[in-house]
């Protein structure tokens, strides 16, 4: 036996015959025989009880505010360091008791087990004490799990007994439930029907947070599973106020929320374009360009609609995918050829800036062309760029897109920052604004939730303020499982999603999600279907029933 083995069976013994015991723990009826230095050794709560003024220090009494069988589980573990838990429910309730007496080893084993044991059938109740609990990790699997499940999830006991009001709208209102907008709206209904006379009062904040038709609403409240909705003057009430707030304004019941990924390809065509479902969780096969841009294009999307710029093929290329029809169509040709430009939609305009000419990268394209999609006319503004840049990261907000480092003629890093505001027509050169060095070169940048995010290959963010007119950049926290270069980002459900790129010089296709109010950072349980860096990513909308060609290990022309 080892050392360790040895000292737990000693212990235990000495605390089953109370020899040497300086202490009682009283758990309602019980009392439980033990010994300071053992409780002051694994549990911080404990030797801080003992080391104070508390009378318990005097008394040698503690009452506890446990179940006689939570008690003796608690000092089992303490004595022994073996856990043995019936079930999830077991674990749950030891890893509440390890927060609240400090036991960072029954933490760990805690959540050992329910690592292991997370499936639909318990992955709400994990999902609760994740939250209540603060732990990130275990909150986004359980998550993800419930967002893939959800069909199956919402019919359970353990989601109709959420007794946090807060916590199922925020079940309700998540991006990616992989569900019809009927079961999610059938979820929410039967929470409040579950108790009804407890719940009564939430149900304008349940229809709230559903966002649906208020006539699926009506209709579905008036089928047999639902006996206390129908008709109770509180559900009339908030189906009055949810009709006077206006109509609701959503994607489309046909339409899932994806982003899409172009090229990476650095010796074949690269007119092949995959997306990821949210909804699905998986990626899938889209119609190809019917043009092969070859490498160094761009994208930008809008809505439905995905367009593809210049690249190396011929620089003047410039086609639309319609999410919605599921097709690709040749619009005008670029005014000036174009590779390794940015560029951005807004309010019904595509803008292109920078890059060089494909024909001759030693020359730069300074011109600032600017495309209306709704009368399909090229533009080309007589502004210019302040200084001539490709190889940008760049990223747009209401009519202006920002410029951030890049390389310049001469094959200097950009320092400064540079925008053009597509409505008045006018490009800057911020000369009080200088970009951190770190993220003038193959750094990528975005906004989410308003707000401008650049981010370096080592994973620092940074963030682009404005004080009074003043542009500046204020260091946030780095991400996890970084560095990389040659991935690519999209803002998602109020965070960062980062998919791909090289670690360590070698491709991945591994998928993060990075949150910036807690600057906590996870891996995704999915992934690309292959390895990729270096392509363009965009986030956009496509109907559902397009998505049907499954992209697994390779592409495959649909």
């Amino acid at each position: 036996m080892s050392y360790s083995g040895d000292l737990a069976d000693g212990l235990q013994k000495l605390r089953g015959n109370q020899k040497f015991c300086d202490m009682v723990l009283k758990a309602e009826d019980k009392e439980f025989y033990c010994h300071k230095v053992v409780l002051s050794a694994l549990s911080v709560y404990f030797e801080t009880m003992f080391d104070s003024s508390f009378k318990e220090k005097k008394e040698s009494e503690v009452e506890m505010k446990l179940a006689p069988v939570q008690c003796e589980t608690l000092l089992d573990f303490m004595y022994t360091g073996k856990s043995e838990w019936a079930d999830v429910d077991d674990a749950i309730d030891m890893l509440h008791l390890s927060q609240q007496y400090q036991i960072r080893s029954l933490r760990e084993q805690s959540l050992q087990y329910l690592y292991q044991h997370i499936s639909s059938e318990y992955c709400v109740r994990m999902w609760e004490a994740a939250k209540f609990l603060e732990l990130k990790e275990l909150e986004e699997k359980t998550s993800t799990i419930i967002s893939k499940e959800f069909a199956l999830v919402s019919s359970t006991d353990e989601f109709l007994e959420i007794n946090t009001l807060d916590f199922v709208i925020e079940l309700l209102k998540k991006n990616d439930l992989n569900a019809q907008e009927e079961t999610i709206a059938k979820a929410g209904l039967r929470w409040i029907e579950k108790d009804f006379e407890g719940r009564k009062d939430y149900c304008y904040d349940i229809l709230e947070a559903l966002q649906t038709r208020r006539s699926l609403l009506i209709n579905l409240a008036s089928e047999a599973n639902f006996p206390n909705l129908h008709n109770s003057p509180e559900f009339k009430d908030a189906l009055q106020r949810y009709r006077e707030r206006g109509n609701v304004t959503s994607p489309g019941l046909d339409l899932e929320e994806c982003v899409v990924v172009m090229g990476g390809n650095d010796r074949g065509s690269n007119q092949s374009l995959i997306c990821f479902g949210f909804r699905h969780k998986k990626w899938f096969t889209l119609p190809p360009i019917p043009h092969d841009p070859e490498i160094n294009f761009s994208i930008c999307t809008s809505r439905c609609k995905l367009y593809v710029s210049g690249g190396f093929g011929n620089g003047q290329g410039f086609y639309e995918y319609d999410g919605e029809r599921n097709a690709w169509r040749a619009l005008p040709n670029l005014l000036s050829p174009r590779q390794n430009h940015c560029m951005a939609y807004s309010n019904g305009k595509v803008v292109l800036l920078g890059g060089t000419d494909p024909r001759n990268t030693l020359n730069f394209v300074n011109e600032i062309d600017v495309y209306d999609t709704t009368t399909n006319v090229w533009c080309e503004i007589r502004t210019t760029l302040q200084q001539a840049v490709r190889s940008s990261a760049y990223c747009v907000l209401e009519s202006k897109v920002f410029l951030f480092g890049g390389l310049s003629e001469r094959g200097e890093k950009v320092e400064k920052l540079q925008y053009f505001d597509i409505e008045k027509r006018y490009s800057v050169q911020d000369k009080w604004c200088t970009i951190p060095e770190v993220i003038r070169c193959q750094a990528r940048a975005l906004v989410v939730d308003r707000t401008i995010i650049v981010i370096s290959l080592k994973g620092k963010l940074f963030q682009l303020k404005n004080d009074r007119g003043n542009y500046f950049f204020e260091n946030k926290e780095s991400m996890r499982y970084f560095p990389r270069k040659g991935f690519g980002v999209s803002p998602f459900d109020g965070r960062i999603l980062i998919v791909g790129g090289e670690v360590n010089y070698a491709k991945t296709k591994d998928m993060l999600q990075h949150k910036l109010d807690d600057g906590f950072t996870f891996e995704m349980e999915q992934k690309m279907p292959f390895s990729s860096s270096n392509f363009c990513l965009g986030h956009m909308f496509v109907k559902r029933a397009h998505l049907s060609y499954e992209c697994k290990d390779q592409v495959q022309i649909v």
